[in-house]
């Protein structure tokens, strides 16, 4: 007999698909799924297989979270308001039957096995069975968490990590500022996502860690402090506002601004932040370096560009720096000894000359000087002789001022004395010798207070052995003056007499004749003088009988 094969596969296809072979494999199934519950756990209840197959109940069938063979099963095993699942390969090696090595072969406890979760960070994950303590895992990290004394969900935040946890992370409370995707303002938004081996960091603003409203800036610095007394607050604000005196910083001139959180040098290292001079702090060649211990910074162009010094204090609480706190007023020399910084720095600073007119112009990194190119720039008025002095005062009894009038202008006794009979007359401001050093001006005489043999010389405030004031006379003669080493700061007309020079006549050899225009043609029976142009000038203009 021939049998159709069609009908065969038929027949055997339908015999396959009967109910009662569904069954058996389905009870093959539940049988081995409900192995592991067999011996632990408890196979009625829900979830998966190895769910159920978790304690309560343990080997020796307790139930008692005080025993280690249940202790905190379910907690790591079930989701909760602050965490997922755990898987139980996370702590043991899950066989595929029960006969597999390192399941059923050793004595209890069984053994634990960490997993990648619980060794992230370098971990190195241990279970003490003696205490029931879990050490130096990443989900717990150093709480040493009780295995047989598991906290409820509410209590979880902060028993494992601080809020927030110690620097280096940033000492804000607010954890939704930086874990946005996990945790909300009112709680957990996604506890799947928390202590899964991966820290979750959002998009956000530089002042989540530091700074605040907007500005990155402290305070509030990483660890919370807000007052400029501690080192991460300090004169931060005060830096990159500028204030009135000079011009906004930018960050980056003293660090290394990230485009990025997770940037390479910016938290890849223990605080404090590290600051990296560029920009101004190095103009004029300077090698500006932080001194955390002295709190200064030593040798930056910012606040000592006159020459290399230490800055003010970083947390100094005394307020905004007066002009003299990067520089004197004025600087020293060479610098001109001028306090009238508006003569030669008109683009900055203002005519009252303390004013800071062009902010961005100040602490730049640049001197922005225009030298005035008129000798009454600098000292002088009318004339180019003072007053005004190069301290701006205009009283004689200022050294810079003295008789400097009284010399130079003709008063109908005596001629004009030119300037450089005294002093070495630049033909340009930047001449050597003029602006090359320190106050007061030198004195170089000349011309007629030489006459004669004389020495001259300025010290004290007195100008001596100089023929101009007949401390010499012609052939050795003496003079008979009375100042003829005059005070120069003494402009009240006490010294300026006739007699103040020479005698009335000069004593002998001199003719003892009072009738001076007998001889001298350039002066009348009133003794007023009709040429005082060849009056001190060097030569005894006489016509003797």
């Amino acid at each position: 007999m021939r049998i159709d094969l069609r009908w065969t596969l038929l027949v055997l296809w339908a015999a396959a698909s009967a109910p009662g072979c569904q069954r058996v494999r389905d009870d093959e199934r539940r049988e081995h799924e409900s192995a592991c519950s067999s011996c632990h756990g408890d196979s009625t209840r829900g979830g998966s297989a190895l769910e159920r197959a978790a304690p309560p109940r343990d080997l020796a069938g307790g139930s008692s979270v005080a025993q280690p063979g249940v202790g905190a099963h379910q907690s790591h095993l079930g989701a909760s308001a602050t965490h997922g699942p755990v898987a139980c390969a996370e702590c043991h090696v899950v066989p595929k039957s029960t006969d597999d090595p390192g399941h059923a072969d050793d004595a209890l406890p069984a053994e634990l096995t960490f997993g990648v979760v619980a060794k992230q960070g370098g971990r190195a994950p241990s279970y003490d069975a003696a205490v029931g303590r879990c050490t130096d895992s990443y989900c717990h990290r150093t709480a040493d968490a009780v295995w047989t004394a598991p906290r409820s969900s509410d209590a979880a935040c902060g028993s494992c990590h601080g809020l927030p946890p110690p620097a280096p992370h940033p000492q804000n409370a607010k954890c939704h500022s930086c874990h946005g995707e996990v945790i909300g303002q009112a709680g957990f938004v996604n506890a799947a996502l928390h202590v899964d081996g991966k820290v979750q960091l959002g998009n956000f603003a530089c002042d989540a860690c530091h700074g605040s409203d907007g500005d990155p800036a402290p305070p509030r610095d990483l660890a919370g402090n807000d007052g400029v007394t501690a080192l991460g607050v300090g004169a931060h604000r005060v830096h990159l506002s500028g204030g009135a005196a000079g011009r906004a910083l930018a960050c980056g001139e003293c660090h290394q601004v990230p485009a990025k959180y997770g940037d390479p040098g910016h938290v890849d290292s223990d605080p404090p932040a590290e600051v990296v001079f560029s920009g101004v702090g190095l103009s004029k060649q300077r090698n500006p370096s932080w001194q955390r211990q002295a709190r200064t910074c030593n040798d930056a162009w910012c606040h000592s560009p006159s020459a290399p010094a230490a800055s003010p204090q970083w947390t100094s609480d005394t307020g905004r720096l007066a002009c003299t706190g990067c520089h004197a007023m004025p600087p020293p020399a060479p610098h001109v000894q001028m306090k009238a910084c508006g003569r030669c720095h008109a683009d900055v600073v203002g005519e009252d000359h303390v004013t800071i007119t062009a902010r961005s112009k100040h602490v730049d990194g640049k001197v922005d000087v225009a030298v005035p190119e008129k000798c009454n720039g600098c000292h002088g008025g009318a004339t180019d002789a003072p007053p005004s002095d190069l301290s701006g005062s205009s009283s004689t009894s200022s050294p810079g001022v003295g008789a400097h009038q009284a010399h130079l202008t003709s008063n109908g006794r005596a001629r004009a004395v030119p300037c450089a009979e005294c002093h070495v007359v630049p033909k340009a401001v930047t001449d050597p010798g003029h602006l090359d050093s320190s106050g007061p001006a030198e004195l170089a005489f000349g011309g007629v207070a030489l006459t004669a043999g004389a020495a001259p010389s300025y010290a004290n405030g007195v100008c001596g052995k100089s023929y101009c004031h007949g401390a010499a006379f012609p052939g050795g003669a003496p003079s008979g003056g009375k100042h003829t080493a005059p005070k120069w700061t003494v402009v009240d007309g006490s010294q300026a007499g006739c007699d103040g020079c020479h005698a009335l006549p000069p004593p002998a050899p001199h003719v003892q004749s009072t009738a001076c225009w007998f001889c001298h043609k350039n002066v009348d029976s009133t003794l007023k003088f009709l040429f005082p142009d060849t009056h001190v000038d060097g030569l005894v203009t006489g016509l003797v009988p």
